[in-house]
């Protein structure tokens, strides 16, 4: 498998098929004297920034923290969690046992408080 073309940025669905973001990072458990492990992946908004400039990252795991969603973000899913890898990364965990879905709780409950949110 290349994990890279195969894993990384691929979107990611739950045992009910509901869509829980994109493969945001990849961890790599170095093992001595065997090849390294794909250990887990990671999803979320700060992985990507993180990614793409540790700047970045650390902008959204503030603004995470100050909007009180960042506990358990970026999601760390251990690729035992992984059913199949193909056009999308299916897990065999629903998005409630994760994080993922934290700041879309956070805004439905932003939402009911606005003058006709409900």
């Amino acid at each position: 498998m290349n994990v890279v073309r195969d894993v990384l940025d691929q979107p990611v669905v739950d045992r009910n098929g509901r869509a829980m973001g994109r493969v945001d990072g990849i961890v790599i458990e170095p093992r001595d004297g065997r090849p390294p492990r794909l250990a887990g992946i990671l999803i979320g908004p700060a992985a990507l920034g993180h990614r793409l400039h540790p700047g970045i990252g650390r902008f959204v795991s503030a603004l995470e923290a100050r909007l009180g969603v960042s506990a358990g973000r970026p999601v760390l899913v251990d690729f035992e969690a992984v059913d199949a890898v193909d056009s999308k990364v299916k897990l065999r965990l629903t998005i409630g046992d994760t994080a993922v879905d934290a700041v879309e709780r956070w805004l439905r409950a932003w939402v009911i408080k606005l003058p006709g949110g409900r």
